[in-house]
């Protein structure tokens, strides 16, 4: 491997793209460049960033989507390569379109323009610039009506600009949809009875999405201790939200169902007259349900 330079810029330090990545993603965008800039400005392969980063080839995947999302990495038909890399990253004898017009209005104005014409061309920049950061949202993975689904599907609906403002803010940082809408429904179907709903605002600021609640034997002593309000809440869900607790079985018509059949019966799921402690229910299939 042979050392040779690559350009920074003193502007990285304001730069929001940068400046909105954790630590760890930041050192990674650093490594990528160091590999782009042996690689003629291309990613290497996948295997060889995860090696150098030091992570799972997954995790290198989850890196390079996270940067690709933040603006940082430009997709191309071979792959990925650092935003405006030939732009930045130009070699001495080949100038780039943008540097053969500045040069061209350095030597093209009158001397009474001289001073203004660099002023001019980093104004273009800039502008330039901007527009390349509204350019249309990213395949990353999330669906176009990523703003309905996530309020559509949240329970408590409290302060609504709010939430978006900060789901969308969420995108950006690169957290996966599956993984977050995942969340949101272990959420649901996990929530205490006697706990009040979290705001949607504060449940994405607290990245609440990644909480995992205890586990079935925490569950047991729940479902022991509140009895009939216990299912009551997990019947409730299920027929709001179409969610099934993972702590009432494997699903509504599985034999190993554990919710009593009087309480299915109580929210529509089994007659009554179907109860019979000696037999497996016949239980109503999602359809006839009201």
């Amino acid at each position: 491997m042979k050392n040779h330079w690559w350009r920074a810029y003193n502007t990285a330090a304001n730069d929001p793209k940068l400046g909105e990545l954790s630590d760890w993603q930041h050192r990674c965008w650093f490594q990528i460049m160091c590999m782009a800039s042996d690689n003629d400005g291309q990613l290497p392969p996948l295997k060889h960033i995860a090696y150098t980063l030091r992570v799972k080839p997954e995790k290198a995947a989850e890196v390079i989507s996270q940067l690709h999302s933040a603006g940082l990495l430009d997709k191309t038909d071979n792959g990925f390569v650092p935003h405006n890399w030939n732009g930045r990253q130009y070699k001495s004898d080949v100038s780039t379109e943008r540097v053969k017009r500045f040069r061209n209005a350095q030597r093209n104005v009158s001397c009474n323009d001289e001073r203004n014409a660099p002023e001019k061309i980093r104004e273009d920049k800039i502008i330039e610039d901007k527009k390349e950061a509204r350019v249309a949202a990213l395949d990353d993975g999330w669906p176009s009506d990523f703003r309905e689904q996530f309020w559509n599907l949240y329970p408590h609906k409290i302060g609504k600009s709010d939430a978006i403002a900060k789901l969308e803010r969420i995108r950006k940082r690169g957290v996966a949809w599956a993984v977050l809408m995942d969340g949101l429904r272990r959420y649901i179907a996990t929530k205490p009875v006697d706990r009040p709903w979290c705001n949607p605002a504060t449940w994405l600021s607290q990245a609440r999405w990644e909480d995992q609640p205890a586990g079935s034997v925490s569950a047991q002593e729940s479902q022991a201790e509140e009895g009939d309000a216990f299912w009551d809440a997990v019947l409730t869900s299920f027929k709001r939200f179409g969610v099934w607790s993972k702590h009432a079985g494997p699903d509504l018509e599985s034999p190993a169902c554990r919710v009593p059949a009087a309480m299915l019966a109580k929210h529509g799921l089994l007659r009554a007259d179907e109860i019979n402690p000696h037999q497996v229910p016949r239980l109503k299939s999602m359809g006839g349900l009201n």
